[in-house]
């Protein structure tokens, strides 16, 4: 489980340094995971648990890598853009989407901080990519699976 004895940045920072996982779970499932109650009780613990986690998709690499390319290149023109209220209402949303373990930290703070809000902005990125993996699969046809050959003699 994450604790937030160090502040809703921690929890960021630890997200950040591992794309893979938020490319291929998105926010919300991966902060899930460190906030369950099966999950390290520590930082330190916390990063560990997201390196095997990273580990275990490691067959997933080109499509994460892929993501995450993305994902840096779309963060790199939001910041270039400077549309007025744009950047706050995507930290807006990546905090919510990030959950309890990110409501100690403000909007403005992140977008005070270049660094941390060039972090923010890739995971939002990494999340809308997985977000819409997921639900591209949940809208494709379903093909039937063959039964098995016990099963026909019932």
């Amino acid at each position: 489980m994450y604790l937030q004895i160090l502040g809703g940045s921690a929890l960021l920072h630890l997200l950040a340094a591992h794309p893979r996982v938020v490319a291929l779970f998105g926010l919300g499932l991966t902060a899930a995971m460190l906030a369950g109650p099966l999950g390290p009780g520590r930082q330190v613990g916390t990063a560990t648990h997201l390196t095997r986690i990273e580990a275990a998709i490691r067959p997933q690499l080109e499509i994460t890598d892929a993501r995450e390319a993305a994902a840096k290149q779309s963060a790199q023109r939001i910041l270039a853009r400077q549309e007025p209220g744009e950047i706050p209402a995507i930290v807006a949303e990546t905090l919510r989407r990030c959950g309890s373990g990110c409501t100690d930290i403000s909007t403005a703070r992140i977008t005070s901080d270049a660094r941390l809000l060039r972090e923010v902005l890739v995971l939002h990125e990494l999340d809308k990519a997985a977000r819409a993996s997921q639900e591209s699969r949940r809208a494709a046809p379903r093909t039937p699976q063959p039964e098995s050959v016990g099963a026909s003699r019932r």
